[in-house]
């Protein structure tokens, strides 16, 4: 039994109440989560007489798609950060290369190549020897499909499809059109989302299935049309978009299925074996089809057949998705059961969490609004949006107080209560992040239990606010001493998770690769 852990019974009184004893954790503003350097000059308080704003510095560096954000308080104009992108030299961020201060057309357009082909955080994400594998597998993928065209135009001739005239007029090419447009279409698709493969992979599967299905709707509608080759292309197209998009979300999220099945790290065998049993699945398949064509060609036959098997298809795969019970610390789930943990000093199980309904669909998504307190690794600007003179402090106290560390949480207020916001140094591993949840809980359960945040009381019975001046040196405060004790605790909750199966060596959640270096 892991002993009970009481957050609260590691805050100083100090802390908890001034000099009239009265609660000082009421910070009505979002809040940052470092301890403000008071001596500091640089830090003015925005009450104090003669009160300037800090001189406009990078206060921040922030790495995205191999280039880099420099951020600074603006002064003056509609915009309160002001950023300056800069082009790297060295995408290795332990290199020690300085950025150029340019922001060159090569700079945005490699950096676009990066997103759209490289994997987040590449190269610091993958083995050495990630890159020359795949170039050479770029060219071993071009000689195939030149021979794939081939074979094909050799086949539909052998069957007295005409080669004859315009080379786009060509069967094959209209072929190769319709595959083309499927798999430009993929590449923007996992663009945009591949990050989410990572943190809803169930979910992605159905949806999948379900573009899937869609593009296979589409193809059947070809019968409906008129024959003529801009209308093949249209439904072939239309449909291989979907098709080859599922597809892809598919054969994505199935690697990480095939990982999470083998338990004795068999992964070459689970996937064969795997891939023999769609093969039966397939044989059946194709001879279902066949007998079901026997009966009829008619388009209305063939929609009825459609719209009975798609249902079912979904079906299953929604039951294949809820029983694949693997003890994945998705964000939902690690932000609850870290919550759990600071109240009670106990973690749930997978089953008694699911019994509990404490998350949401595949427990990828949450169960209420009131229960996304947590966002890790955003963007600074979206977090400093407002770039108040109060934020600027709080920023400079939580860079402070967690300068030697490869995380800075940054609480802030919300309708539904406290959050917190975690940002992640370059550096920073799976072991810190997995820490700097567990701190950001130990923060919100403090200020929770100080106050009721928003405070409901009505104006004239509520407690007078404190000053910025003493908000800051209060969060200061509480955040600091909750940093040496999540840094103590944290050991006995990784072991905790531990015992009760879960995945600790991994956290789902959607990493778009922003990672900042904090300035003070």
């Amino acid at each position: 039994m892991v002993p009970r852990f009481n957050a609260r019974a590691h805050i100083p009184v100090k802390v908890l109440l001034n000099s009239s004893s009265r609660p000082l954790i009421g910070l009505r503003r979002p809040i940052s989560s470092k301890p403000p350097y008071r001596h500091d000059s640089r830090l003015v308080q925005p009450d104090s007489p003669g009160c300037q704003v800090p001189q406009a510095r990078p206060f921040a560096i922030e790495r995205v798609g191999g280039r880099e954000c420099h951020i600074s308080w603006a002064e003056g104009g509609k915009a309160k950060v002001k950023r300056e992108w800069r082009d790297v030299a060295d995408p290795d961020a332990t290199a020690g290369k300085v950025a150029v201060p340019t922001n060159s057309i090569s700079g945005r357009v490699s950096s676009w190549f990066g997103q759209m082909f490289l994997p987040t955080n590449y190269p610091q994400s993958v083995h050495r020897s990630y890159l020359p594998f795949h170039i050479l597998q770029a060219f071993e993928t071009t000689l195939a499909t030149i021979t794939s065209v081939l074979c094909n135009q050799a086949l539909l001739t052998s069957v007295g499809v005409s080669a004859e005239g315009s080379v786009f007029g060509a069967v094959a090419v209209q072929w190769i059109i319709k595959d083309g447009a499927g798999e430009i279409a993929k590449l923007f698709f996992i663009r945009h989302f591949s990050p989410y493969f990572d943190s809803h992979p169930k979910a992605f599967t159905l949806l999948g299935e379900a573009l899937t299905c869609l593009g296979s709707g589409m193809m059947i509608a070809s019968v409906l049309v008129k024959p003529s080759p801009v209308n093949f292309l249209l439904c072939a197209a239309g449909g291989n978009v979907f098709k080859l998009v599922g597809n892809a979300i598919w054969f994505t999220t199935h690697i990480k299925f095939i990982r999470y099945f083998s338990m004795q790290g068999n992964d070459g065998d689970v996937a064969a074996k795997d891939e023999s049993q769609a093969s039966i699945a397939q044989l059946a398949g194709y001879a279902s089809g066949i007998g079901l064509l026997t009966f009829s060609h008619a388009p209305a036959y063939l929609y009825s057949i459609f719209f009975l098997a798609v249902p079912i298809h979904l079906v299953m795969t929604g039951l294949m998705m809820r029983v694949a019970t693997f003890e994945l610390l998705t964000l939902p789930r690690v932000s609850h059961l870290a919550r759990s943990y600071v109240a009670t000093g106990e973690v749930q199980s997978l089953d008694q969490l699911t019994q509990s309904a404490a998350t949401g669909m595949f427990g990828e998504f949450y169960k209420g609004k009131a229960d996304h307190w947590l966002t890790l690794a955003p963007r600074v600007q979206d977090v400093l949006s407002s770039g108040s003179d109060i934020d600027r402090m709080r920023w400079e106290t939580a860079s402070r107080v967690f300068q030697d560390d490869r995380y800075l949480l940054f609480p802030h207020d919300t309708p539904r209560g406290p959050a917190v916001a975690v940002f992640y140094h370059p550096d920073a591993t799976n072991g810190d992040m997995l820490q700097s949840i567990f701190h950001a809980a130990v923060v919100r359960n403090s200020l929770e239990h100080e106050r009721s945040w928003p405070d409901p009381a009505p104006h004239e019975t509520r407690i007078q606010a404190p000053s910025p001046s003493e908000e800051i040196s209060l969060l200061s405060d509480v955040l600091t001493e909750s940093r040496a004790h999540a840094s103590k605790g944290f050991p006995a909750f990784k072991q905790a998770l531990n015992d009760q199966g879960w995945m600790t060596d991994e956290l789902c959640f959607a990493d778009l690769g922003y990672r900042v270096v904090w300035k003070h």
